[in-house]
């Protein structure tokens, strides 16, 4: 039962970005009735895990399942669903198992090109995504919608950022969260910001004790990322604590930027 009426459409490039970067948003939305659709763009399971040398690493990270993705989106069911939110996987591949479509040849092979620029043949990838998420978000009336700033240059972060200027340029409300890890990082964001133009404003959505804690029980659910960023869950709740204080003004926080000019979109209040 959703109180308020009011959705919010939360655009995530892989099995757990939203939740890292806006987990305790979610949860102070959901809290206040309001309904929470968390969207993961790159989610498909590709047919070869083992694509390259850097794919294996990658599966022997996540815990070495011949199925890495299926446990993927089941950690992410869970923890959307411990923030009160729901999830919708799309069937797009990772970069990591994308091939040229005439040489069968790796797009992104290396960690190098994964942070480079987007390969010319997805050009239309994001208009592609741009036709699946426009459908999905005409049928939740007027949501709105939070999308990465792609703020560390993830090719797939990029692509998603594309799919959202777009839907702003539609005239639908959309805020770009700072994307964890690289939210850290100053000059990252205001890169991000420079590659958008325009001008931004930045709005803080304040964090209670009960939201960052919900945050963390979320993060927690990915057990197959957790070695990625942190050595174990206590450093891991730790690092989100210390991110959200810095952020907000008062108390923990998450940051959102929307467009400062008016006229462009709807006006977006993230909180």
């Amino acid at each position: 039962m959703h109180a308020s009426g009011r959705c919010h459409v939360y655009l995530s490039p892989h099995l757990d970005d939203a939740v890292l970067s806006c987990g305790g948003t979610i949860y102070a939305q959901t809290r206040r009735g309001e309904r929470v659709l968390v969207v993961t763009a790159f989610a498909g399971s590709p047919t070869n895990p083992d694509f390259t040398p850097f794919a294996r690493e990658l599966r022997e990270r996540w815990g070495g399942a011949s199925g890495p993705f299926a446990v993927r989106r089941a950690e992410d069911r869970a923890a959307t669903t411990r923030l009160g939110a729901e999830a919708l996987h799309l069937g797009y591949l990772d970069c990591v198992y994308r091939s040229h479509p005439d040489t069968g040849e790796a797009l992104y092979p290396t960690v190098e090109k994964i942070f480079a620029e987007v390969h010319p043949t997805e050009a239309s990838l994001a208009d592609v995504l741009y036709d699946d998420v426009r459908e999905r978000v005409a049928d939740d009336g007027q949501p709105l919608v939070y999308a990465p700033l792609a703020a560390g240059h993830h090719v797939d972060h990029q692509i998603v950022r594309r799919t959202a200027i777009r839907l702003l340029d539609d005239g639908i409300a959309v805020a770009f969260y700072e994307d964890w890890p690289y939210a850290g990082d100053a000059e990252a964001v205001a890169r991000a910001l420079a590659e958008m133009g325009q001008r931004w404003r930045r709005s803080v959505s304040p964090l209670s004790e009960t939201a960052l804690t919900a945050k963390g029980d979320a993060v927690a659910c990915y057990a197959s990322q957790i070695s990625t960023f942190w050595p174990n869950l206590e450093a891991m709740r730790l690092a989100l604590r210390e991110h959200a204080e810095r952020v907000g003004e008062a108390g923990p926080g998450e940051a959102f930027w929307s467009p400062a000019r008016l006229g462009r979109s709807r006006p977006v209040n993230p909180p």
